[in-house]
């Protein structure tokens, strides 16, 4: 019987009126397939720092890699546990094992442990578009349009794909910032301690910090709502309090070994691969950070390497989170293989056109990122657990934005290669939510306004369809 109605309540996420939602089971697929496509084509030795990821996993099953080992390092091991033990086994039936400073490895089967983070990526897909239904049912029980809007605006973003198509941590960011938004807003709904629950979330944030360091970003958007909480309603917020109080603590037992491991091993606890900051000066951080690249329009004609080349934060990141600036998904650099010439003079001017037509998105991305912020200081309004959820989400939109701005001035400087979409990847997750919230104050007002907007939104889709796909395929001629 119990599962039978866990049962029921996945199959309820797809329902709408007693029946299935063909349009939300269908963005549902429509997403993870093309996940599963660019998981199936992309080369697995393609991606940011790739290499040193895949040295990583080949090095895990003996233990923690050094920085000598790898200059990813300092990445938490989580990402990389599962594939390392696929590599043992792979290991066992190879016939290139080499000995390097005392350990053994397969060149073939780096090969295979990519694949398998890849299909992994796939899995980790599956799961945070069902955490993200429900999440949307949390915040609108019975609303297929706010799942709609959700979900095609999820459809729509680039880096999403990138992301899950690479070998590194973010996908498993990505899973477990989705999975404790929701337990978060189950909390949200209790009046008591409930200890199932605290100790659900806490477990979380703790495999979360142990994904990759981003996910640290939630801590100070949990504060900031527990504050946020105590203003409207101290009893409230003391219950909430204690409840993050044992989460937290909870949280740091699991994901703090990693970190005590940094610090004893490096001196700090967030040791990078970039020792000494250099921080710029005022005029060249206001330059940097305003300079849009929207007056000569470049933005829309050569987005990607070296265009912007530490001229822009806006372009680049703009550029990466719809296109491929740095050239590990569509955009083929010169190089990248033997003989190859690159694609740039067929990919880029498309690129730029992908640009033009992610502005309306842009847009209604950015619309409701304010209009999350909006609910922030509407302190007189009752407070509901869907209110206290949009601004916990907004919340945490900030603490991401603000935590990587911070991020990238301090290491700018030395290299603009930490100006990547990806590492922001939870950003996106929230506002697609901040979004979706929006799209129900307009279809509210207008039934009309919002079909023409998810109309605009699909044919965005459809443009951009080609810049979804992986090129670095040798199915597709790479």
């Amino acid at each position: 019987m119990k599962k039978e109605s866990l049962l029921n309540r996945f199959l309820n996420l797809f329902r709408y009126n007693g029946r299935i939602d063909s349009i939300v089971l269908t963005l549902c697929l429509l997403i993870n397939l093309i996940v599963l496509v660019n998981a199936i084509l992309h080369y697995p030795k393609i991606g940011y720092d790739v290499g040193q990821h895949l040295n990583y996993i080949q090095i895990l099953p003996d233990r923690l890699p050094s920085n000598k080992d790898t200059y990813e390092f300092f990445s938490p091991p989580l990402p990389y546990f599962l594939p390392s033990r696929f590599d043992v086994i792979c290991e066992h039936y190879a016939s290139d094992i080499r000995t390097y400073n005392g350990l053994d490895y397969s060149y073939a089967c780096r090969f295979y442990d990519g694949k398998f983070a890849q299909g992994l990526n796939v899995l980790l897909s599956i799961g945070t578009t069902i955490l993200l239904l429900m999440i949307a049912e949390q915040i609108k029980p019975s609303n297929r349009f706010f799942k709609i809007s959700a979900l095609s605006m999820l459809a729509l973003l680039t880096v999403y794909y990138k992301t899950f198509s690479q070998v590194r941590g973010e996908p498993y960011v990505i899973f477990f910032i989705a999975l404790s938004m929701y337990l978060i807003n189950e909390i949200l709904t209790t009046t008591s301690l409930n200890y199932k629950l605290v100790i659900a979330t806490g477990i979380t944030l703790g495999l979360l910090v142990l994904s990759r360091q981003w996910g640290f970003f939630i801590f100070p958007a949990i504060f900031l709502f527990i504050l946020w909480i105590f203003i409207q309603d101290r009893q409230l917020g003391w219950l909430r309090t204690r409840q993050f109080f044992f989460i937290t603590l909870l949280s740091a037992i699991i994901g703090g070994w990693f970190y005590i491991h940094l610090y004893l091993d490096y001196g700090t606890f967030s040791a990078f691969n970039i020792k000494q900051p250099k921080y710029p000066s005022i005029q060249q951080t206001i330059s940097f950070f305003r300079e849009t690249e929207l007056k000569n329009m470049q933005l829309f004609r050569q987005p990607v390497r070296p265009m912007f080349d530490h001229k822009s934060f806006f372009a680049i990141i703009y550029s990466d989170t719809w296109g491929d600036y740095w050239g590990y998904f569509t955009f083929i650099k010169p190089g990248s293989a033997p003989d190859n010439q690159g694609n740039q003079a067929t990919i880029a001017p498309y690129l730029g056109r992908v640009n033009l037509a992610s502005v309306l998105p842009s847009l209604f991305l950015l619309a409701g990122s304010l209009f999350g912020t909006i609910q922030i200081f509407q302190l007189r309004k009752p407070l509901t657990s869907e209110r206290a959820s949009l601004v916990f989400i907004t919340l945490l939109a900030l603490s991401t934005i603000l935590g990587f701005l911070w991020f990238v001035y301090r290491y700018f400087m030395q290299t603009n290669l930490v100006i990547k979409a990806t590492y922001v990847i939870q950003l996106f997750i929230a506002l697609v939510f901040l979004f979706a919230s929006l799209m129900e104050v307009i279809r509210k007002k207008s039934q009309l306004i919002y079909n023409l907007i998810l109309i605009l939104l699909m044919l965005v889709f459809i443009h951009n369809l080609p810049a979804l796909i992986t090129r670095y395929s040798p199915l597709l001629g790479y």
